[in-house]
């Protein structure tokens, strides 16, 4: 690991809940940091980032719109 330095300043709620997470996990501020960093900027495909909205759309049960037809076709929850 380097010694590349990086300051960013948060306010003194978010300080303290960084602090008390690392008090937690028994890391330092600079690790929890730089781990939801990581998490925060890895590269996932369309599908798991919007995974949480899938059969999340309630369309009314008649319907004779081309459109809304093929919307619910491809919504797997009933």
């Amino acid at each position: 690991m380097s010694n590349t330095a990086l300051t960013i300043r948060t306010d003194p709620a978010l300080r303290k809940t960084l602090q008390e997470r690392a008090l937690a996990q028994g890391k330092t501020v600079s690790q929890v940091v730089r781990e939801i960093l990581e998490a925060a900027l890895v590269e996932q495909p369309l599908a798991v980032r919007t995974g949480h909205l899938q059969g999340r759309l309630e369309l009314p049960t008649q319907s004779d719109d081309p459109w809304r037809k093929q919307i619910r076709e491809r919504n797997w929850r009933p």
